[in-house]
């Protein structure tokens, strides 16, 4: 090997590597998509409550129209978070409700919303920065606002 191939090699990370990362990034990727839709995050917290209606979570969550809701729900069955169950009463009545998956899912989120701190961000306006480091955060802040 001369020495500009073994230097290049040395440079380029191994395949295996580069598929990993393409990997891992794929899914990262796909995680974002699934849940940033506004009020996704809002809508999955609150089922992780317990199955809710359709107006009973428009209520509950204070904010989204009909039509956003209506959104996020479809997306969130699609990607097999949540699942939709009418019931047959009379009227017939909608249910969602978290699938086993999707129980699963949030109950990790869950774990990090136990590590998540809100710092006031600084700047004029009232905002607050989500953290897992209150400190630094804070710190850094400062020096954006």
């Amino acid at each position: 090997m001369n020495g500009k191939s073994s230097e290049r090699a040395a440079t380029q990370p191994p395949e295996h590597a580069v598929e990993e990362s393409a990997e891992w990034q794929a899914v990262w990727h796909g995680l974002h998509r699934a849940l940033r839709g506004k009020w996704a995050m809002h809508v999955l917290r609150l089922l992780f409550e317990g199955p809710r209606g359709f107006n009973e979570m428009r209520r509950e969550l204070d904010g989204p129209t009909a039509k956003t809701l209506s959104e996020r729900l479809t997306e969130l069955r699609c990607h097999g978070l949540v699942e939709r169950r009418v019931e047959a009463t009379s009227p017939p009545s909608t249910r969602y409700e978290l699938t086993p998956a999707g129980r699963q899912f949030v109950g990790v989120l869950r774990e990090l919303e136990a590590e998540v701190d809100l710092v006031e961000c600084g700047c004029a306006e009232d905002c607050e920065v989500a953290t897992v480091d209150a400190e630094r955060t804070a710190a850094a802040t400062e020096e954006c606002c």
